[in-house]
């Protein structure tokens, strides 16, 4: 009953979060959103798992969190260098 509980906050929290999502006005605001909306998404499945008993869902909340560390990893990447290709040629070669 608890975990149910905690699933509908969960919920509630997703949908204010999504509300930023999509009115903040800088992109870095917006990948912060999608990081809390997907982690608060493995929250509501390890919820529903310990409501139901069942394993299943608790795998899927940890391969979405192993998703998101991806995802940070790719979108800090991206943030830095503002591409995902690899420079041709390092900065020292040039000079």
């Amino acid at each position: 009953m608890i975990a149910l509980g905690i699933g509908a906050l969960l919920a509630v929290a997703i949908a204010l979060t999504s509300l930023r999502l999509f009115t903040s006005a800088t992109l870095y605001d917006r990948a912060l959103a999608v990081n809390t909306i997907v982690l608060q998404a493995a929250l509501v499945c390890a919820a529903g798992a310990a409501a139901l008993g069942s394993v299943e869902g608790a795998d899927a909340a940890l391969v979405m969190v192993l998703g998101l560390f991806v995802l940070n990893a790719a979108a800090l990447k991206f943030f830095r260098a503002r591409t995902f290709q690899a420079p041709l040629a390092r900065l020292e070669e040039l000079l």
